[in-house]
C-alpha cells in the first residue's frame, strides 16, 4: 500500500511540475497591435506619411542604402508634396489591419495595411517593406503592391501574422482585415 501512495505522489509531482512549464510558455506575452512592434510601427509610420501627402517625411524613412528610395532627393520630394497635405497632416491612421511576413528575423519584413483613405473614407492597401540596418529600420513602398514572389524566401511562402488596431469589434476586423498577397 505504502508503494503505491509512494507512486502516485512522486506521479503527482511529476505532473504539477510539467503543468508549470506549460504554464510559463502559455503566459509569455505576445504583440497584440503592430505599435507593439518597433518594425511595424515604422512601417505604420511610413504609411501614415504616404497617406498625409508628406512625401519628404516619407523620404527620410525610406531605404535609400539599397536603392528603394521613391526619390532622388530630399529636395525632390519636398516639391512633391500633396497639395492638400495640410488638410490631412494631423491624421494618423488609428484603424488599421495589417498582414506581417517576416522574411528574415530581425532584418527583414513586409506589412500589408488595410485602412480607411484619409480623402475618400474608402478601404485601402498599402505594402511597406522594412530593412533593418544596424538600429534603424528603413522603408520602402511597393507602389502595385507585393507579389507572392515578394514574400518568397527559400522556396516557400514566408509565415505570416495578422494584428489589428487596438479596440476593433469583429465586424471591423472583417472590414480591415488585409488579404494575403498572392
Amino acid at each position: 500500500m505504502k508503494k503505491i501512495l509512494a507512486f502516485i505522489l512522486i506521479i503527482s509531482i511529476v505532473s504539477v511540475l510539467a503543468s508549470c512549464g506549460k504554464e510559463k510558455a502559455m503566459t509569455e506575452s505576445k504583440p497584440k497591435t503592430c505599435e507593439q512592434i518597433e518594425s511595424c510601427k515604422t512601417a505604420l509610420q511610413y504609411a501614415t506619411y504616404v497617406e498625409q501627402g508628406a512625401n519628404d517625411k516619407a523620404y527620410k524613412l525610406e531605404n535609400k542604402v539599397d536603392n528603394l528610395a521613391s526619390y532622388s532627393s530630399l529636395e525632390k520630394a519636398k516639391e512633391d508634396i500633396a497639395n492638400d497635405y495640410e488638410q490631412y497632416q494631423n491624421q494618423q491612421i488609428k484603424r488599421y489591419g495589417v498582414v506581417e511576413y517576416i522574411l528574415s528575423p530581425n532584418e527583414k519584413y513586409i506589412y500589408k495595411f488595410r485602412y480607411k483613405d484619409f480623402r475618400t473614407g474608402e478601404a485601402k492597401n498599402t505594402t511597406v517593406g522594412i530593412s533593418q540596418k544596424g538600429d534603424k529600420y528603413l522603408t520602402n513602398e511597393y507602389y502595385s503592391g507585393a507579389t507572392k514572389r515578394d514574400i518568397t524566401v527559400n522556396g516557400e511562402i514566408a509565415k505570416h501574422k495578422r494584428y489589428y488596431s487596438s479596440g476593433l469589434n469583429e465586424q471591423a476586423k472583417e472590414e480591415f482585415k488585409p488579404d494575403l498577397i498572392e
